[in-house]
């Protein structure tokens, strides 16, 4: 949301008593005439509980008013949207956006996303089912806001009550005041108002429904033969002018795609690293101040009896001092399990208990304790293992300070590198000029095509995928701009050259055109072989039975969905469409990536709806989502129709 909205100031300030002055309507016929019923307060609060997602989802845009200066995004009847709020709006949802993609998400790329497209839909959406409302009159009085205001546990003070300053401190951390606070609620009631008849009339169909689950769910076994593709062997090698002829009819195939040749500068902290020379005293003085870093604390291998009764716990005692087995003696007296006395390998500072920690710590090794009385009970240490505590000296961790000082340093030395590479180009150096006088590595690259990769389509050695894009991006002959490379740099290119698709000369392919020729004629024999297969399956012949012939195995799947959800082995998708439209009985076959497939369905499981009571009101919530979600978009569009919609695309595409 804005930080701070002063467009919409009302005359009057929430008071404690109440915090508007009731709206006059003529009649309450009125409203009946308009909505078929008041808004009662039952209805009010099932409304309220939408108010959490709709803030973040109608935002706060609709409340600002427009400059002089502002440019109309869109207009929506009576009402227009700002370039300001709109660019509000987006900014909000990059805000989003970049937290799940990283600080790198740009504006280009949300544009390319749809989702400033998006913001303004959303923006244009409920401007026209507020103005909508307003048309049919829903309204919201004063009262009604100040009560449901007041009844909001948010701005409630620890005692329960409404509290001025809890609600004065939210909406200000909102970035709101309370007139703009106060409009929001009452726009998001008056739209709520008007999709209220679709939101409590959403019932899925129960025909539907059974319908929907009844499909979803049913579940098939077949039993399945492949046939892989490779094992046919008794293809005859084709001879040149077959090879040249399929290189041919298949050119798409063999066609190299476009390629860039580029110089490309890239200004990278691993490079510098080395060169930044850190000074002793920095080191020394790094290593004090992370001394604790560098220190690992004793730790102590304990075990544990463990009692509620004082004399028991003394009698295991004295069994332990006559020389008793620390297990045995648990065992016997007190049934314990030996799983149950191990505490571990821990640092003082992990035993929960302080009496329990000196005692541990005290110990001798290989040594037990007298009886401990702790608010758990009676407690017998024995300690087995210690391992002392340790300190890395400056001469262990020295390189590694080194290294991390001059990787912090390389920032800003990278920087001012940077600074100084572009001033080189603004006085009309080119690329390799600058870099030869800052000293940076020129890579001329001949080959670059859009997936990274040269002419052997191997990928280029040490290239990010920014470099790719940037350099189909630029044009051939021109300089990209500086830029940067996550954490990494900076990188700068030169398009040198771009080569377009070409159709690889047959001599230098002619092993992959052999190849893929031979893998084609494999997969035609392996159909032809398959048809011949499913012609002999008969009641007598089984599935089983081919397998043997063909020196393979057949499988039985586990019983499927209509997704695969179920299967242990992996089946083209064809043939499990196929599956579920075969008889119980019926042989199907559908080719696969290099395998063919034959399956005979043994079993149909019909799903049970009785049965699944929870999956199944599931799925009718999700289908009741759906035709509520399906009306809302009519309704809009039809609203859209009536009231009327202008976009300026020219504003929208400036927004940056």
């Amino acid at each position: 949301m804005p930080p701070d909205v002063h467009a919409l100031m009302m005359p009057r300030s929430f008071r404690d008593d109440i915090i508007f002055t009731p709206l006059n309507f003529s009649s309450e016929q009125k409203m009946s005439d308009t909505i078929g019923k008041k808004l009662t307060n039952i209805f009010v609060k099932i409304l309220l509980g939408l108010l959490i997602v709709s803030f973040g989802i109608w935002g706060i845009g609709d409340y600002i008013s427009p400059g002089p200066t502002n440019l109309v995004v869109a207009t929506i009847g009576k009402q227009e949207i700002s370039t300001r709020e709109f660019t509000n709006e987006v900014n909000q949802r990059m805000q989003r956006m970049r937290s799940l993609f990283g600080e790198d998400f740009t504006m280009e790329q949300a544009k390319a996303m749809g989702v400033v497209d998006s913001v303004l839909d959303q923006m244009v959406q409920r401007r026209l089912f507020t103005e909508g409302a307003q048309n049919m009159g829903l309204l919201v009085d004063d009262v009604l806001i100040s009560k449901e205001i007041k009844s909001d546990p948010r701005f409630h003070s620890s005692a329960g009550h409404f509290d001025r300053n809890v609600f004065n401190q939210a909406i200000y951390n909102a970035g709101l005041n309370e007139s703009t606070y106060a409009a929001i609620f009452r726009g998001d009631l008056i739209r709520s108002q008007l999709l209220s008849g679709i939101e409590f009339g959403r019932v899925a169909p129960s025909a539907l429904a059974d319908a929907i689950y009844r499909y979803r769910n049913e579940k098939r076994t077949a039993e399945v033969l492949r046939l892989n593709h490779k094992s046919i062997r008794s293809i005859p090698s084709a001879d040149e002018s077959q090879l040249k002829k399929y290189h041919k009819d298949n050119a798409m195939r063999f066609t190299a795609p476009e390629y860039r040749e580029i110089t490309l500068v890239q200004m990278r902290k691993k490079d510098l690293v080395d060169e930044i020379d850190v000074p002793e005293k920095r080191i020394k003085e790094e290593y004090e101040n992370r001394i604790n870093e560098f220190k690992t604390q004793e730790k102590r291998t304990i075990q544990q009896i463990l009692t509620s009764d004082e004399k028991k716990a003394q009698l295991v005692y004295q069994k332990l001092l006559q020389g008793g087995n620390f297990f045995k003696v648990a065992k016997d007296e007190l049934n314990l399990e030996k799983s149950t006395m191990e505490l571990g390998t821990l640092s003082r500072s992990l035993l929960p208990l302080p009496e329990l920690a000196d005692a541990a710590f005290e110990l001798p090794p290989n040594t037990f304790s007298n009886p401990i009385k702790t608010a758990l009970g009676w407690h017998i240490l024995r300690v087995t293992k210690v391992q002392s505590a340790t300190v890395k000296t400056l001469a262990d961790v020295s390189d590694n300070i080194k290294k991390q000082i001059a990787e912090e340093l390389s920032v800003d030395a990278l920087y001012d590198l940077s600074n100084k590479f572009e001033d080189e180009l603004g006085g009309g150096a080119t690329i390799d000029e600058a870099a030869k006088r800052l000293n940076f590595e020129i890579r001329k690259i001949p080959f670059l095509s859009n997936r990274g990769q040269n002419v052997e389509e191997k990928p280029v050695e040490d290239i990010a995928q920014g470099v790719v894009k940037v350099a189909f991006e630029t044009p051939d002959g021109e300089d990209s701009s500086l830029t940067e490379d996550g954490d990494n740099g900076y990188f700068i290119l030169h398009v040198d050259k771009t080569i377009p698709p070409a159709l690889r000369p047959f001599d230098k392919i002619f092993a992959k055109v052999a190849m893929a020729w031979k893998e084609e004629q494999q997969a035609k024999s392996a159909s032809k072989n398959i048809k011949k297969l499913m012609k002999g399956l008969s009641i007598s012949v089984k599935i089983q039975d081919i397998a043997k012939e063909l020196n393979l195995n057949s499988k039985k799947t586990e019983p499927f969905l209509r997704n695969g959800q179920g299967l242990k082995q992996q089946l083209p998708g064809g043939l499990i469409g196929k599956l579920f439209k075969a008889k119980t009985g019926d042989a199907v076959s559908a080719e696969g990536n290099g395998a063919h497939f034959i399956a005979v369905l043994i079993d149909v499981k019909a799903a049970n709806p009785v049965a699944d009571k929870q999956g199944f009101d599931e799925l009718s919530n999700q289908i009741s989502g759906g035709l509520a979600e399906d009306l809302t978009i009519q309704l809009g569009n039809a609203m859209r129709r009536e009231i009327g919609v202008t976009i300026n695309r020219q504003a929208v595409d400036t927004i940056n």
